[in-house]
Parts: structure tokens; sequence; C-alpha cells
């Protein structure tokens, strides 16, 4: 039945067992997931959850036959189980560098680099610092490792999750501001580092790669390997690209594709004795560097391994852990502490030396400061490799989660509330520009700079190359057919919006793939950031109803897009997506 077994691997009660096992995980995790989300939480809160629900923390006490049969500590059951466990962390690696955009990373310069450079340093420094100074009371898995160990915390507590700041970023119309976009870039920055990092303290840990290999080989070969797949490795995966896309079916033959070349990399750095998490991120950053893989397709992707590789991954942490018996008072505390003073200081203190105001740099710190499940993969990676024990994993789940939760009501706190207004208030007839005759991107905007030029008294070509490049660095383009392109413009005294509607629409490169038919060129003073907030936020907001939607889409005049306007304060919840 199973010709690619060696018979009597697997008997037919180990797969059953093996299948309730995976079952019992993934329909929990994704259940509690959803409801987390329901609850405007982390999925993967509830998804560690139903871990801990069906591991020895729960299960194992109250029925620990059950518990056993379910998940059996040795056998071939078990071992299966394992690795599946491996490949969906694999997986999950494989987005975490997809969403890694180096050409984000050079555009950003100088912010970028200080926000990460020091958002490393001051937490690196201080968990090194106590890595060496108390490992066994730290939670050091052995005393052969104390470097290991000690950069080890170092990069767990200066970690960011990028994926959740992302969420984070979205949920408070963040996302596609200029502080969304010097967070994002930042936590792209970071992740690169904190897993290059990590490789080495593989590699330490080891001691001897594949074939007995000193460690210094084994450290030379992955630099080799990390340097070849980000330059000559992702110049070939952007000229495949297209032709898989042409000639392949989409999005599975793409899907194919993306999934064939991760293998590779992660068999590859597992032959070198370093984790197949680390060739799987790597791939992904090559691949997602292309400009060839659109926001649909990361999407696609994204979706299918956040909904099976993720909740699968988490719910064993807590099947593999007694969370009551391992939970540490004390070293939870220092461990959040830690991470919270070091990543926050040194975040902040790197955004005030690029300019950024006071009030922007806090909230970029309690960005940054979020874990989430990067923080996790780490520590769990690190647990299986001997290198932390049970106690220090709970505290690195606590920590991780704690940040992932606070972030967003920190970064709303220090950004303050201000004055509501209506998107009409920033709107007349003349800011509103209907049908341009305009086919592409460029050529609105800049349709779009000539009209603010008209009404500013600014210069429409400095306004549209403004404009331009800070598109280029993260493209604007929302769900639903929206479009937020905007700039700061040294010159100008307040904001100024103008609006343009395209019936076919005009692609912004949104993650639904629909090109953008309504397009809101957004320009504000350089000392005024949180009007550029306020307005991204009140774009959202009027335009979350369809029936606005589908009335300013349909307008003909500029007098009938501000009557579509109005209908927002009186459409109904039910017209809301």
């Amino acid at each position: 039945m199973y010709p690619i077994l060696a018979a009597g691997t697997l008997e037919v009660q180990e797969i059953t067992v093996l299948l309730l096992a995976l079952a019992a995980m993934l329909g929990l995790a994704r259940i509690l997931g959803e409801l987390a989300r329901s609850l405007r939480q982390p999925a993967v809160l509830g998804e560690i959850l139903a871990g801990v629900i069906l591991g020895p923390t729960v299960l194992g006490n109250l029925a620990p036959d059950a518990f056993l049969y379910l998940f059996p500590q040795e056998g071939a059951a078990a071992i299966a189980l394992e690795g599946v466990v491996v490949i969906s962390a694999t997986m999950l690696l494989l987005v975490v560098g997809l969403e890694v955009d180096l050409e984000t990373v050079w555009r950003q310069g100088k912010s970028t680099v200080a926000v990460s450079a020091l958002g490393v340093a001051i937490p690196m420094a201080m968990g090194m610092t106590i890595g060496l100074s108390a490992p066994q009371w730290l939670g050091a898995g052995s005393s052969e490792h104390g470097v290991a160990f000690a950069i080890f915390i170092g990069i767990a507590l200066s970690i960011t999750a990028l994926p959740v700041i992302a969420k984070i970023l979205m949920d408070l119309n963040l996302a596609k501001s200029d502080l969304g976009a010097l967070i994002i870039s930042s936590a792209m920055l970071n992740d690169l580092i904190g897993w290059i990092g990590f490789a080495v303290v593989l590699a330490l840990i080891t001691g001897e790669g594949t074939g007995g290999m000193p460690v210094w080989l084994v450290i030379l070969l992955t630099i080799i390997f990390l340097l070849s797949m980000l330059t000559l490795g992702r110049s070939l995966l952007h000229r495949t690209l297209p032709y898989v896309q042409a000639h392949w079916s989409w999005p599975g033959g793409v899907m194919s594709f993306v999934m064939f070349i991760a293998m590779l990399c992660a068999a590859a750095t597992e032959s070198l004795g370093v984790h197949s998490i680390f060739g799987a991120f790597v791939a992904g950053v090559a691949i997602g560097d292309s400009t060839h893989l659109t926001e649909r397709t990361r999407d696609t992707i994204n979706q299918f391994i956040s909904n099976i590789a993720a909740p699968l991954f988490f719910a064993s942490i807590g099947i593999g852990i007694n969370f009551v018996d391992n939970f540490n008072l004390p070293l939870v505390i220092v461990v959040l502490l830690i991470a919270l003073t070091g990543k926050i200081a040194g975040c902040v203190l790197g955004a005030k030396l690029t300019g950024m105001s006071t009030r922007e740099s806090w909230a970029v710190g309690f960005g940054m400061a979020a874990q989430g499940a990067v923080g996790i993969i780490l520590g769990e990676l690190a647990r299986e490799a001997g290198l932390i024990n049970d106690e220090l994993m709970v505290a690195i789940v606590v920590m991780a989660l704690t940040t992932s939760l606070l972030a967003g009501p920190l970064i709303q706190k220090v950004l303050g509330s201000t004055t509501q207004k209506r998107l009409q208030d920033y709107l007349g007839d003349k800011y509103i520009v209907i049908e341009p005759e305009a086919a592409t991107r460029d050529d609105l905007i800049g349709l779009l700079a000539q009209r603010a030029a008209e009404i500013t008294d600014l210069d429409a070509t400095n306004i549209k190359r403004l404009t331009l490049d800070r598109e280029r660095v993260l493209p604007t383009g929302l769900p639903n057919g929206l479009a937020v392109p905007h700039a700061r413009i040294d010159a100008l005294k307040k904001p100024c919006v103008i609006v343009g509607t395209s019936r076919w629409g005009i692609d912004f490169n949104a993650a639904d793939g629909r090109p953008a038919q309504l397009i809101f060129l957004i320009l504000t003073p350089p000392d005024q950031p949180e009007e550029q907030i306020q307005l991204l936020g009140l774009i959202a907001s009027t335009f979350n109803s369809a029936v606005v939607r589908q009335r300013a889409m349909a307008a003909k005049t500029s007098t009938e897009f501000l009557a579509a306007l109005n209908v927002g304060s009186a459409t109904p919840a039910d017209d809301k997506e």
C-alpha cells in the first residue's frame, strides 16, 4: 500500500495514531487561532494554547494514557510526527524570508540601518552579558556551549517578528505610511541579521558538520552559500520566474517552484550541520526579492503555509513542554524586561539619530519590540538543539507573546489621538480628478501632482519625483481597488489630498491583485507626521463600506464624488466588508 516505505516501518496502528495526532493538532489549533483572531489577538496565541491543551500541561495531567496514545514518545509514529514538525518549521521560515524585500531595505538607506543596527546591538549586548554571567540561572541546556548560549540569548532578545509587525501596522492603518515603511524595512534587516547569527550559533553547537568538518569550515561554507544565493542565485531565480509564470499553471506551478527551491536550500544547510530552516529562509529572501513574484502570489503561498504549517508547528511546542511545571516567574520577568528595554531603547535611539520626532521614534521602538512567532520559532529550535532548557523556552514564549500584544496599543498610545476630521474636510471640487487620461501609475501620479501644484503653488515635477521615490520603497496599493501614494514636501504648509478615479483601474501592486480605481495622492509637511497617519486612517475607514466605494467609483463629477463620501456616515454595518 505504501511502496515508498520499507516493510514494517509504519504499521497500520502507527499510521492511524499519526493521522489522529495531526488532525487533533491542526483542528484545535485552527479553532483556537481563529478565536484569537476574533478577539483581535495574534493567531499564534491560540495555536500554542492548542498544544498546551493537547500536551502534558492539560491532557497529560487529566488523561495521561490518552496523551501517550496520541503522542507516543518513541517509535515510528513519533519519528514521523517529528519529521512533519521539522518540515512545518522549514516552510514557516520560507514565508519569513519571502517577506524580506532587500530593495526596500536598501532604498530606506541610513534610517533602516540606524534603527536595525542599534535595535540589534543594544539588546544583543544586554543578552550576551547576562548569558555569559549567569548561564545556568538563565536556563542554559549545557555548560559546554557557553559562547553559543550567550550569542543565542542576544539574538533571542533582539529578533523582530516581521509578519506580526506587518499585521499590527495594517490594523492601525499605518502599513503604507512613512513610519510603517521604516518599521517594516528595519524589521527585514533585523531578521536577516538575526537568522545569519543563529546559523552561526547552530554551527558552534554541533562543533562539527556532516563528515566531520571543523566548525570554521561549516561557518565558511554557510557564508558562501548565503552570498551565492543572494547574488547569483537571486539573479537566476529572477530570470526563471517569468518562464514559470508563463508556462506553468497558476498558482500551483509557482508554488511548486518556490517549494522546490526552498527544499533544495534547506537540504543544503542541513547537510552542513546548520538547521534546514536557515536554508529555507535564505531561499525565501532570494525568491521574494524578485519583482516578478507578485503580491498576490506571495499572499497565496503565505496563506497556504500559514494556515497549515504554522498551526502544526506552534501546537507542537505546547505538546513538548509542560508550561505549568516549567513556569519560572523571576526568569520570565527578567527575559521580558531585557527584551523590552533593550529593543525599545536601541530602536528609539536609532530613529532619533535619523531626525524623526520623539513620538515617531517611540512608535518605531514599540513596533520593533514585537517578537511573536519568529521569537518562538527561534527558541524552539534552540531547545531542540539542547542549547536551552524548558524553563527558558517557556519564558521566551511568554516574552514573545507579551511583546506582540503590547506593540499595537503602545504605538496607538504614543502617537496620541488627534482631533478627528472627516475626509471631506480635506477635499473640494478642485481636489478631485475624474477619469484622468493616464494608463500607468507614473502617468497618473504625474497628473495628480500637476493638480496639486496648481493648488499649492509648488513644483509638479518635484512632487511627482518624491511620490514615485516613496512608491518604489513600498507600493501603496490597498485591497478593494484603492491606492494611497504619498510624500512629505518641505515647502508645504498644510496637508493636501488629490483624488483620481480610474474606470479600468491602474496597477499599484495591491495584495489582492486588483487595479486601483480610487487613487489618493497625499502630501504632508515633514513636521506633521500625524496628519499623514490620520489621512490614511480616514481613507481606510471611509472606504471600508462597499456602498461608498461603488458610488465613488461611479461618480461622473466631483460633486457626485463628495456626495458619495457623505453616504459613509449613514452606511449600515452590514454594508462593510
